[in-house]
């Protein structure tokens, strides 16, 4: 489970407001998001798991049949590729491993599932868990294959958690956000990197503990390389225009002939692209203009109402999220009127 990496509180403040602002029009929501979304999906089903083992009373009945054991697997137990992602750990630090999986799903998932649909974030989180349970799986057999020695019998290890849909998601966030800084461990890096240092530190701390200890890392590395590799390979072909666009994997009802076209869908490039063009068009002018007065006459038609905005001390003109924001112009209205500049 990717432990080390947390958002910093800027970029989390920035999350959260975006994910606050997201409204419906009936039924329950949750972290801003119809209960039905799939991030809620995925979150509550988590967690009630997580109070059936706990009623289970340690006796370990549910991850004996569902958490991946690769001996197990490989004497038709298949479903564990798949199931061993919805267990967490319930004898260790009471909540510790289920808590940060879900912060991540929820703080990460949330931002992406603003800028793509929620189907496609889906498949990419599910296809993840599935090759990271493969390759925990195939760990033991390539090990015996290379004659590498192991101090534990990988084909009678057990593993649980969201660990591979997880890093699935950082890498997904990476392909999404590239350039957006996260803070991992003491040190800020770019998105794109920051699954592959998770996945090097874990191989890099088994090392050390196998030197010093003779004993493996608590983490399952294979787990989390496997979730990496899914959304690596299968996001770059999700998040393209294809035949799949129209969002529907189970449509209610045949659509008729005599339906209107469905509109064009716009590439992903396009949606983050246009809103950060037109807030950078409108930066340009306001850079031209000395007046105060002129500048709140240029903003003050573009208002939107109803908005619930980041801290002023998070606006950042050339900050990625604030030029992909709808509401840039409050927020650079507002700076105005408590005399700040903030230049281009």
């Amino acid at each position: 489970m990717p432990r080390l990496c947390l958002l910093d509180s800027l970029t989390t403040v920035r999350i959260l407001s975006y994910m606050a602002k997201r409204k419906y029009r009936n039924g329950i929501s949750l972290f801003g998001y119809s209960i039905f979304h799939p991030i809620n999906l995925f979150l509550l089903a988590n967690v009630l798991i997580y109070i059936l083992q706990l009623f289970a009373g340690g006796t370990g009945i549910l991850e004996y049949y569902f958490a991946l054991t690769p001996g197990r697997f490989f004497r038709g137990d298949y479903w564990q590729i798949f199931s061993y992602g919805f267990l967490h750990d319930v004898h260790g630090t009471p909540f510790v491993h289920l808590f940060l999986n879900m912060y991540v799903l929820v703080m990460f998932g949330g931002l992406i599932c603003k800028y793509i649909p929620a189907w496609k974030f889906s498949v990419i989180y599910v296809v993840s868990i599935l090759v990271g349970g493969l390759t925990v799986a195939l760990a033991p057999v390539i090990l015996h294959v290379l004659g590498i020695p192991y101090p534990m019998d990988l084909f009678q290890t057990m593993t649980l958690g969201a660990s591979g849909g997880i890093t699935g998601i950082l890498v997904l966030f990476g392909i999404l956000f590239p350039e957006t800084e996260v803070f991992l461990i003491f040190f800020r890096m770019k998105a794109r990197y920051a699954p592959w240092i998770i996945v090097g530190v874990g191989y890099a701390a088994d090392l050390i503990s196998l030197y010093y200890f003779h004993s493996p890392f608590f983490i399952s590395n294979s787990c989390h390389l496997g979730g990496a590799i899914g959304a690596t390979l299968v996001a770059p072909w999700i998040l393209k225009g294809n035949l799949l666009d129209s969002g529907k994997i189970f449509p209610k009802r045949q659509e008729k002939e005599s339906s209107p076209p469905v509109p064009t869908v716009r590439s992903l490039n396009e949606d983050l692209d246009t809103q950060t063009r037109k807030n950078r068009e409108l930066l340009a002018q306001l850079s031209k203009i000395d007046s105060v007065s002129e500048r709140e006459t240029l903003l003050t038609p573009l208002q939107q109402t109803n908005v619930n905005l980041c801290p002023p001390s998070t606006f950042q003109p050339e900050d990625p999220f604030c030029l992909r924001c709808e509401w840039l112009p409050n927020c650079a209205l507002r700076k105005i009127r408590t005399g700040e500049n903030f230049g281009n």
